[in-house]
């Protein structure tokens, strides 16, 4: 089984801070798309974690700290027909809780889930929940799955933004 991470340049476009000021979400004009095997044992490790810590996420979100902005989690939903891929993960942004349920607005473009774009709003549920994310004063808190896509490019393939990404880390 193979899963589909949703652009992971999206982290950088999102997270990018400019003199100290958030940049709102954006979708770069070029992403790096990547597959994995839903047997990676870190990235289920991640995910694990990050459904156990959704707490940590929810109190910073609910009253969030001076200098915390752009809240995400990343979500793993099932594709119809995306040949040997049967989950894409996508980040969700703008996130809110009605009616006794969770939502949020899609914050990049789907590959593989073709009834789904960028702007979408969606309902998630926690338990389906791979990743978490918010920025504090342009320090990246959480997006432990970004962490570990980008670690994984060797240095020398790492583009600019890659690696400004990954210095962003607390």
């Amino acid at each position: 089984m193979r899963t589909h991470i949703a652009p992971l340049a999206l982290a950088a476009a999102l997270l990018i801070s400019c003199g100290g000021q958030s940049v709102p979400f954006r979708q770069p004009a070029r992403a790096t798309t990547l597959h994995l095997d839903e047997s990676d044992d870190e990235i289920l490790r991640i995910a694990l974690n990050a459904r156990n810590t959704l707490n940590v996420f929810f109190r910073h979100l609910n009253t969030p700290d001076a200098g915390e902005r752009n809240f995400s989690v990343k979500y793993a939903l099932p594709v119809d027909d995306g040949g040997d891929v049967d989950v894409e993960q996508i980040w969700i942004g703008n996130i809110g809780f009605r009616d006794g349920g969770f939502y949020g607005t899609v914050a990049s473009t789907p590959v593989y889930l073709t009834s789904l774009g960028r702007g979408d709003r969606v309902g998630f549920s926690a338990e389906a929940v791979t990743d978490w994310m918010f920025t504090r004063n342009g320090r990246i808190v959480g997006g432990y799955s970004i962490r570990y896509l980008l670690e994984r490019i060797p240095e020398d393939e790492r583009s600019d933004g890659q690696r400004r990404t990954l210095l962003m880390f607390d």
